[in-house]
Parts: C-alpha cells; structure tokens; sequence
C-alpha cells in the first residue's frame, strides 16, 4: 500500500515544488517507511514507501536511470520469469527490486509491454530524451491512480485529495456520477465523483507529452 504522485508541466513552465512536496505529504498514511521526490524542471514524481515484500525493503523511489525515472507501487508476482527476460540475470533475484524490473522492461520493450507483467501495479515513467511521461495499472486496477488533465497541466496520485495539493485543480462534484452510485452502476471505470478527475481505468497505460496524451487498454479478459 505505498503511494505515487506526480506533476507534470505541460506547457514547460517550472513545476511549484511545493505542491509536490504536500502531494507526498497527504499520502503519508499509505507509506511510514520512507519518502522522497524527484524534480527535474517542469516535471516531479514523488513516492510513499511502505515495504511489504523482501525486495521492497530494497527500493529507492523515485528511481533515477539512464535518463528515466520511475515511481511505483508494485508487487510483480512474475519475477522469475521476467528477470532473465530483460538481461537481470547475472544478479541474485533477491536483489532485483520491482521497480528496476519495471524500468529494465521499459528500456527493452518500450511502451508495448505491461501485459507481460502479472500482479498488482500502479506506474509512471518519465522518458527525458523523449520528453513523455508513461503511466501504467495493472489488469485488474487493484492498485489505483487517480489523474488530471489539461493542456497545460497533468498530475497524478493514488488518491484524489493529492491532487487537491496543485493549484488549479477543480473540485466540482459530479452528480452524474453520485447518481450511478445510488443507482450502483459501475460501469464507467474511468468517472470519479469529481469533475476533471478521472482514473486511469484497469489494464490500460496511457503517454502524456506537450502535443497530447494517448490512452489505450493492454489486455482484455477472454470470455
């Protein structure tokens, strides 16, 4: 149960550090064992740990290589068959992190690989020589991330009162949604009960950049 949190500046102004820094606060209870952000101009990423696995203990979040940062609240289930995959395999295991591996995945396959990931994950990666943010939810989104959008603006959370923390942010309520949850319909997994503030809908990644932000799904149950 750690937490992410994320702003991006899409129109290249610089990004309010504080903001971030009370994104990473109000997550806190999520994460008692550590915390930290990364900022690199109009871009920040920030982290709450709580370890739950012997690898986690490991973790340093945000994670910094190669030109690519990474911050997650993972629980990768296929380690064993990933790691000589993605050329981990000269390191004991115990070793390996789950973000590194979400990392050395990404710098192999690209954007076109969370299917080969099986657990419960919630994911961004921030591309500097591409200059885009990559986001990612596991098949069933047990792991959950809230965002807002704009054109010049993108922030994200693993929950919704972190976004509230950046300036600007609306918190209209939407009735529309309040009246599916009397109703309980469950339908839309991407509405959330404000306006603007969506989720990132179970089994789908999504790009962001200054010309745009691109969402796809990467899995579908088989009937």
């Amino acid at each position: 149960m750690s937490a992410i949190a994320g702003i991006y500046r899409r129109d290249k102004q610089e990004m309010v550090s504080d903001e971030l820094s009370g994104m990473t606060e109000i997550l806190a209870h999520r994460g008692p064992d550590g915390f930290d952000v990364w900022r690199d101009r109009s871009i920040g990423l920030g982290h709450r740990m709580l370890w739950s696995t012997p690898e986690s203990l490991l973790e340093k979040l945000p994670l910094t290589q190669s030109n690519l940062t990474i911050t997650a609240d993972a629980r990768i289930d296929n380690r064993s068959d990933l790691i000589p995959k993605i050329g981990l395999g000269n390191r004991p295991p115990e070793k390996i992190t789950d973000s590194e591996l979400i990392l050395a995945a990404y710098k192999i396959w690209g954007e076109h690989w969370p299917e080969e990931l099986l657990g419960d994950f919630a994911f961004a990666i921030w591309d500097g020589p591409k200059q885009r943010l990559f986001c990612a939810r596991d098949h069933f989104g047990v792991k959950p991330f809230y965002y807002y959008a704009s054109e010049a603006l993108f922030v994200f959370a693993t929950e919704i009162k972190a976004l509230f923390c950046v300036k600007g942010i609306p918190r209209q309520l939407n009735r529309l949604r309040m009246g599916d949850y009397l109703l309980g319909m469950f339908h839309d997994t991407a509405m959330t009960s404000y306006q603007e503030i969506f989720r990132l809908p179970p089994s789908h990644r999504m790009a962001i950049c200054a010309d745009g932000i691109e969402i796809s799904s990467y899995w579908s149950l088989d009937p």
